[in-house]
């Protein structure tokens, strides 16, 4: 009976440290860190995006990771936790929580489930979008412009393809889509920052020139990072970070030759975004 509990134990013992060992929490170092905040701010992004077609501003708390490398096929799991914020119509701020879950492995990141805390203003509660997304009322603008109404797929499809064409398929997020003329041809053009990656994620800027089927892409990948601030019918306001610093620019974006280009302007500043309208 002795030998046959002295086996158990030993049995125990080996499973808790192969086990229990897979699943120590894991202190990681500032680049891993900032890898899964990256990949951490996009899977809440879009799941803020989808639920109310608005773009958050996302701050990570905290982040519990743990060894998975023993027994799972991934390197190591992990946990964060943080908050959002969204602008509504009329300047009002609202907040929310979120909880990710996500996964590191050796070609890269991903996120599991993520929960949100509905967004609130004081007491009141950020409804719900509705059933037409932001890029269908686009669609839908144009169409009533237009004596030919196109479909959705006339509109959107192309931007889609070009989009799928010019960026990595690696995990790949289009952001909220803005109007503005910016080859200055008369006709609103649809403008989009896209992220993209896994691991090392980055940032670029997509134009769609809808009335000539043409599309143009800003991407400066282990570069520069370019994020949309906001637009009018007339420029898009941009910010351009250098890659693993922190040094922002700001300007407006213009077509030169073929090419879409960044342009300084001194004018344009993180507090300073316009807005679609």
């Amino acid at each position: 009976m002795g030998k046959k509990t002295a086996c158990i134990a030993v049995v125990l013992a080996l499973l808790v440290s192969v086990f229990g060992c897979s699943k120590k929490t894991v202190e990681l170092d500032p680049q891993m860190k900032t890898n899964i905040e990256e990949i951490v701010k996009m899977g809440v992004r879009q799941e803020v995006y989808t639920k109310y077609g608005k773009a958050p501003g996302i701050t990570v708390d905290k982040i519990d990771a743990r060894d998975a490398s023993v027994n799972d096929y991934y390197q190591l799991v992990f946990t964060a936790t943080g908050s959002y914020t969204v602008v509504a119509d009329k300047d009002e701020l609202y907040t929310g929580t979120f909880t990710i879950d996500g996964h590191w492995e050796a070609h890269g990141c991903g996120t599991g489930e993520c929960k949100l805390t509905a967004a609130k203003n004081g007491l009141k509660t950020l409804p719900e979008q509705s059933t037409l997304s932001e890029l269908e009322q686009v669609i839908k603008t144009e169409a009533t412009e237009s004596t030919t109404e196109p479909t959705p797929s006339t509109i959107y499809q192309p931007l889609d393809d070009y989009i799928a064409a010019n960026t990595p398929s690696m995990g790949r997020i289009v952001e909220q889509v803005y109007e503005s003329d910016v080859n200055q041809d008369g006709h609103l053009d649809l403008c989009v920052t896209v992220v993209y990656g896994s691991g090392i994620i980055s940032s670029a800027i997509v134009v769609y020139d809808v009335k000539n089927d043409k599309g143009y892409i800003l991407d400066e990948r282990m570069t520069c990072d370019y994020e949309i601030l906001g637009a009018d019918k007339d420029l898009v306001a941009v910010c351009r970070t250098q890659y693993g610093k922190d040094a922002k620019t700001y300007g407006v974006l213009a077509i030169e030759g073929d090419n879409l280009v960044f342009v300084e302007n001194e004018e344009i500043g993180a507090t300073t975004p316009v807005r679609n309208g």
